[in-house]
């Protein structure tokens, strides 16, 4: 990380796939949830000035972990704010009013509140004229199998593939109903 202007950012950040299995054993918390609100405010680490964003979430379906407030707050490093930027490669996105499957970390300070930053967020697309939910995976392309979960990430591919046929993504429901099916299992390997 360097601060030029005003400006921190660090450089490439290269993350390792997780298995569909590793994601989801790997979460303390899993919620499909609509983001309501971003907001980039300053920290401090060590002495520096940082940016920090929190996420107000608007949870519509708790898939594993308490089932608790309808709201949750989550919070990852870097954002923007006047007179200082932090950018972080490979830190999830997230915009108001999108819909999301996230993966989340259980309690405990992370720099990414995801499980293997975006291999943890998975979009809702309900843009298909079939009228079915479909997944896509937070560098835009949809979801066709839960191999893909383990794929790196391709931001440069986002443009080349959200072109493509909605109706070749995994439906919301098996995705969701395989996450539900993998947490049972994992109980049952305890």
């Amino acid at each position: 990380m360097f601060l030029t202007a005003g400006i921190a950012t660090t450089s490439a950040t290269s993350i390792r796939p997780p298995s569909f299995d590793q994601l989801v054993d790997g979460s303390g918390r899993i919620v499909r949830a609509t983001v309501h609100s971003v907001r980039p405010y300053e920290d401090s680490f060590e002495g520096k000035r940082i940016v920090r964003t929190e996420i107000v979430l608007n949870v519509l379906e708790t898939i594993r972990g308490e089932t608790g407030p309808s709201e949750v707050t989550i919070r990852h490093l870097g954002g923007r704010i006047e007179g200082l930027a932090m950018e972080v490669g490979a830190m999830p996105k997230f915009e108001v009013g999108k819909e999301m499957v996230l993966f989340l970390h259980g309690e405990g300070r992370f720099i990414c509140p995801t499980v293997g930053w975006g291999h943890g967020q998975y979009g809702v697309d309900r843009s298909g004229v079939d009228g079915v939910a479909r997944i896509r995976r937070s560098d835009g392309r949809m979801l066709s199998s839960l191999k893909q979960v383990a794929e790196p990430m391709h931001e440069e591919e986002i443009r080349i593939q959200s072109v493509g046929s909605v109706a070749t993504g995994m439906s919301l429901l098996n995705f969701t109903l395989s996450v539900r099916d993998r947490v049972e299992n994992g109980k049952n390997q305890r």
